[in-house]
């Protein structure tokens, strides 16, 4: 999967270095969330722990700020990492106008990565 950038004259734009570090985080997601888990029970976990709960907290409220973007445009079990990672996903969960309708282009879903991604990157403080 190639990683769209918008030049850096539109809003849109977020630095290269900071998307990959956002993109891998949205990755870790899933395993971050496991190791919460296991972080608890161990009170030598604790900078571990709060890191942990950092990450997931910006992730988590940028999902939230992106379903309120798209919530007049998507369904209501909207998954903003999924739509992250299939543009299939996220053509299909969109709401349709008419039968004609094909719904967002692949371009709308560079577009929505990459708020996702500046909405996380805003939330940690790195952009």
């Amino acid at each position: 999967m190639r990683n769209y950038q918008r030049n850096k004259s539109s809003k849109y734009y977020v630095p290269h270095n900071i998307y990959m570090q956002i993109q891998y985080k949205i990755k870790d997601y899933d395993r971050l969330k496991r190791d919460r888990v296991n972080a608890y029970g161990d009170a030598e976990q604790k900078v571990k722990l709060s890191y942990i709960e950092n990450e997931l907290k910006a992730i988590d409220q940028a999902c939230i700020e992106i379903r309120g973007i798209y919530s007049d445009r998507t369904q209501e079990d909207f998954d903003p990492i999924k739509a992250y990672w299939s543009y299939d996903y996220f053509n299909y969960i969109f709401k349709r106008k008419s039968d004609d309708d094909e719904g967002p282009s692949y371009r709308t879903w560079n577009r929505y990565k990459i708020n996702l991604s500046k909405a996380i990157a805003n939330n940690l403080k790195i952009f």
